[in-house]
């Protein structure tokens, strides 16, 4: 008797994620390269004013549930890139020391900005957006990394705060509404 060959690992086998295989024959890479190509050309040779609003682009050549749309210039944010650089303790632990962090926020325009930041300055932004932001924006503001009073001056535990607070903030200031806000620009000039 035969004893069948052992197959071959599946490559898949322990993924939980659903996987959708296209045939080979079912793309034409090329044509729908040609196409998206033209479809782009068509919407720069518009004016802006005569360029369709539909809130959907156009179809996919793959498939009708997968629309083109080019968001670009739709952001009000005034920000082009979020970075925290680093922190610094100011003062002594005995007498009143807290930590500072560099902020470094790049506008759309080339301007860097240095917004030199405490812990507390996070919190007063945060609430400043939730009493100024309409309720329906609230849930676009991430909650702040909780505070750690024992470890707030461990290199550690600040450089994790630190990459906290820069999601945090970019968040915020790259939001394409919530970026352009009031309260927004006022914290980052103060």
């Amino acid at each position: 008797m035969h004893s069948p060959a052992p197959s071959p690992a599946h490559p898949f086998r322990n993924t939980k994620n659903l996987l959708v295989l296209i045939p080979d024959d079912g793309i034409d890479i090329e044509e729908e390269a040609r196409l998206y190509d033209e479809l782009c050309d068509d919407q720069i040779s518009l004016p802006q004013s005569s360029r369709p609003k539909s809130p959907q682009g156009p179809p996919s050549v793959f498939s009708h549930d997968i629309w083109l749309d080019d968001h670009s210039g739709t952001s009000q944010a005034f920000a082009g890139t979020v970075h925290i650089a680093g922190w610094t303790s100011v003062g002594d632990k005995l007498g009143g020391a807290y930590v500072v962090y560099d902020c470094v926020i790049r506008t759309k325009e080339g301007t860097t900005i240095h917004a030199h930041k405490r812990y507390s300055d996070f919190v007063q932004l945060y609430d400043a957006l939730r009493h100024s932001l309409p309720k329906h924006q609230h849930h676009f503001i991430p909650a702040l990394p909780s505070k750690s009073p024992f470890s707030r001056y461990r290199a550690a535990f600040l450089d994790r705060r630190r990459r906290q607070l820069q999601y945090w903030l970019s968040s915020v200031l790259l939001h394409p509404e919530i970026g352009a806000c009031q309260a927004v620009r006022w914290w980052v000039m103060n």
